[in-house]
């Protein structure tokens, strides 16, 4: 009966952790459209995704969160995650509407 209890411990621990670090298209449209596209063009996203590395953007999201109170720790995490995975940013931010 423990192990039971355990293993579902475990299972639900592990389903809830995972999640938060996997991004999805859908969560980083609405990530760059809520904190980015509010107050940059989504031309200058797509020249940061030409010219930014991970440290490059971790430097940006910085100072975009000095700026607007909105973007805090977990915010920076989820858009690092969508602008540091170049191939899915690249079709739903930069693709010719």
């Amino acid at each position: 009966m423990r192990i039971g209890f355990l293993l579902i411990f475990f299972f639900f621990t592990w389903c809830t952790v995972l999640p938060a670090r996997e991004v999805n298209l859908g969560m980083c449209t609405s990530y760059i459209n809520m904190y980015c596209s509010r107050c940059h063009t989504t031309e200058r996203i797509c020249t940061g995704l030409k010219t930014n590395d991970k440290e490059g953007w971790q430097k940006v999201l910085q100072q975009m969160a000095k700026n607007d109170p909105d973007i805090d720790k977990d915010v920076q995490e989820v858009v690092h995650a969508c602008l540091t995975s170049v191939q899915s940013v690249d079709t739903i931010v930069c693709a010719k509407k």
